[in-house]
């Protein structure tokens, strides 16, 4: 969706190496299924697959980032912190599989108040307490029960019971989808260890020791498929104050 201005819009990081056909079904999901302000940052991390000329393919709303080098996951996410402006930063990791409104009801609930700093979805990974079955058994037992697999079916189900509506949680969120604003990024600090692979809790307390809470978006389900990732890199020291530069479709660093 092509945004007017930053106010409101959203920032998607996505870093990236050698996933060209995950990739590539994520930022579909993303320019058919998103109906919010966006720009996508995909940071590729050295990628030597088809990824590489991703800047070929998709030009409306993106900014791709060459890396000459593996700088690992929590560098790419300063990198598309920094690139862009926006007030809201989407973590995202191409196992996610999108469907319609994700990113809206996600920041409906976001915004009902200052104090909260980040919003996850409902998955299907039931390793994560963030699988709807786990939500629902443990959380809000209003959740339905499903009958199908379908995706769509899903969130259209999940949206008529709970649109716009979500549920402040104790525990950490997955970062391999999450809404967060960049205020309280910059109040939490950088990212460390939080990355798919890494510890998320580290993260997530960090947010709440700088004064914010966490929630979960009853209305938004996402299905994870989950890859055996390589184990993040140390992240380049970067500036929280740093200038964002003009936005472009393909830059390299």
């Amino acid at each position: 969706m092509q945004q007017d201005s930053d106010q409101g819009a959203a920032d998607i990081l996505i870093p990236v190496r050698n996933r060209f056909s995950d990739t590539r079904r994520l930022l579909e999901c993303i320019y058919r299924y998103t109906d919010y302000p966006f720009h996508i940052y995909v940071i590729d991390n050295a990628s030597t697959d088809g990824t590489a000329d991703l800047h070929k393919i998709y030009t409306r709303d993106i900014t791709i980032v060459r890396n000459r080098e593996n700088r690992g996951w929590r560098a790419a996410i300063h990198q598309g912190i920094q690139l862009g402006s926006s007030p809201y930063l989407v973590l995202l990791h191409t196992d996610i599989e999108l469907s319609t409104r994700w990113l809206a009801n996600m920041m409906a609930f976001l915004t009902t108040h200052p104090r909260i700093a980040a919003v996850g979805p409902l998955t299907s990974n039931k390793a994560d307490w963030q699988c709807v079955d786990r939500v629902r058994d443990t959380i809000v037992p209003q959740i339905p029960r499903f009958f199908t697999e379908d995706i769509h079916e899903r969130n259209r189900i999940l949206q008529y019971h709970f649109q716009h509506a979500g549920v402040l949680v104790e525990g950490p969120l997955a970062l391999c989808c999450a809404v967060l604003t960049r205020r309280a990024v910059h109040d939490a600090g950088w990212l460390k260890d939080a990355s798919p692979g890494g510890d998320d809790a580290d993260y997530c307390r960090r947010l709440r020791q700088a004064g914010y809470v966490l929630g979960l978006a009853l209305g938004t389900y996402v299905i994870r498929h989950l890859r055996l990732m390589p184990k993040p890199e140390a992240a380049i020291p970067v500036q929280n104050g740093a200038k964002a530069p003009r936005r472009r479709n393909s830059i390299r660093a």
